[in-house]
């Protein structure tokens, strides 16, 4: 271990090493001492509660979940569109990329208390597991879930769209 240099020490030590020159004597002392209990604790950083990442300010407390990482500027158009025939703009959406939900816990997203949930495409999640057909509201637990098929897929066929708007208007209360 004495024929040690910093390269050899950086093959199993993954995280910087601090050594605070006025605390060197103490730590040795206690070395030499052999206390049986430790003098000083060492904190692991943990990783904070996972936090969904969204835009928006969530003022209506309604969710919206897209397939993918990323929205493509002709599909987050479309989904503009639809949100502003339901009443809604960003400021009261939390609109996230399904690769976000992915990440964290079904406990994350209920502590942010949605009213409603929209799903667009596919959602390898604990949350698909409230999915029983597309195009069908589902109330659980006070909130409001609706599974639709991809943006692109609703954007390029007619008959999709007026499945989605016909669940819209019963979802958001909108009369014909």
């Amino acid at each position: 271990m004495e024929n040690m240099n910093l390269e050899h020490f950086s093959l199993f030590l993954d995280s910087e090493l601090v050594v605070v020159k006025e605390e060197v004597p103490k730590l040795i002392s206690k070395l030499f001492n052999d206390s049986s209990e430790p003098e000083f604790e060492v904190n692991t950083p943990q990783k904070p509660e996972d936090d969904l990442i969204f835009e928006g300010n969530f003022g209506k407390a309604i969710m919206v979940i897209y397939q993918g990482s990323h929205l493509e500027p002709e599909l987050r158009e479309f989904l503009f569109k639809i949100l502003g025939a339901v009443g809604c703009s960003l400021k009261d959406i939390a609109l996230t990329a399904s690769e976000s939900v992915e990440e964290v816990s079904l406990k994350s997203i209920e502590t942010l208390n949605p009213s409603k949930i929209l799903v667009f495409g596919k959602l390898n999640h604990e949350l698909s597991n409230k999915k029983q057909h597309d195009y069908e509201i589902l109330n659980d637990e006070g909130v409001e879930y609706l599974f639709a098929d991809d943006l692109k897929d609703i954007n390029g066929k007619v008959s999709l769209k007026k499945s989605l708007w016909s669940k819209l208007q019963v979802l958001f209360g909108i009369k014909s």
